[in-house]
């Protein structure tokens, strides 16, 4: 079964503009060309920013990024090509990425989940000279995809850690499908706040709890290592970014996260207790 992995000229259009130094000062706080109005086609896009501003709004924005269509059109031939090497390095990658995510599906407690249901936008980043790519997932009760940000100079690897990175993002896709372990996840965050808060740098303490809970078991943690050969990063005593987090929780949990995959349990209060049981034990 395919991914359902979508090039969209529009698409990439927007995500362009939005690099615009002239579209990002004229819309500093309120950018009404948010990624989530990706849609299949440039009707439905421009619905969707219709709908969350108004007709006399769409058509200014309209005209205020048709001078750039010129200089994209450059920008979208250089770079189509290099997005479809992307999309033929995950679909032959499929395979593998499904056999990942149904370990997930069990530590979420999911027994129904169609990977070929959910879009996978392919974005080319023109500003970025990272050397990974970026993605992120996008849920609401009706709709879910993922977005995948790619270097504009990044081509697909020999390894496969951009597959791991594929599956965190379906893997918080998957929590969503279980309402009692996302409530559960945000009860824990809100009853050890001030704890969470204190290293979260920001970021809401449910989020910063999800993002450990997935890390500790992909990219960085047992289920990288036992599908990808992905070596187990080293750690920091003391963290303090999410990335040091991320990395330490999941060094920490790796005996604990490889008992759950490989006895088939589904995470519960006890796993995320241990996590914050760390969290308690390494805050500073």
């Amino acid at each position: 079964m395919n991914l359902s992995i979508i090039i969209s000229r529009f698409s990439n259009f927007l995500f362009f503009v939005q690099k615009n130094g002239n579209f990002l000062a004229a819309y500093p706080s309120n950018n009404p060309l948010d990624l989530s109005f990706y849609e299949k086609n440039e009707r439905a896009i421009w619905r969707q920013i219709e709908l969350s501003t108004d007709k006399h709004t769409a058509k200014k924005i309209k005209e205020a990024i048709t001078p750039l269509k010129g200089e994209f059109f450059s920008h979208w031939n250089a770079i189509s090509g290099h997005l479809l090497l992307w999309k033929r390095y995950f679909q032959n990658n499929r395979h593998l990425l499904q056999q990942a995510l149904s370990e997930t599906s069990a530590l979420c407690g999911v027994k129904h989940f169609a990977i070929s249901n959910i879009p996978i936008y392919l974005i080319s980043d023109p500003a970025s000279d990272d050397n990974e790519i970026n993605a992120w997932f996008s849920w609401t009760p009706k709709q879910s995809f993922l977005v995948v940000e790619i270097p504009h100079n990044l081509t697909p690897p020999n390894h496969l850690f951009p597959v791991s990175v594929l599956i965190h993002e379906f893997f918080h896709l998957l929590i969503r499908r279980n309402k009692i372990l996302f409530s559960t996840i945000a009860t824990l965050a809100q009853k050890d706040s001030s704890l969470i808060t204190k290293i979260a740098g920001g970021i809401p303490n449910r989020i910063f709890l999800e993002e450990l809970l997935v890390s500790s078991f992909i990219p960085e943690g047992y289920l990288s290592k036992q599908y990808f050969d992905t070596k187990i990063p080293s750690i920091k005593p003391r963290p303090k970014t999410l990335l040091q987090w991320r990395k330490f929780i999941a060094s920490n949990m790796y005996q604990m996260a490889r008992t759950y995959i490989n006895s088939h349990l589904a995470i519960d209060k006890r796993y995320l207790n241990t996590i914050i049981k760390i969290i308690k034990q390494s805050a500073v």
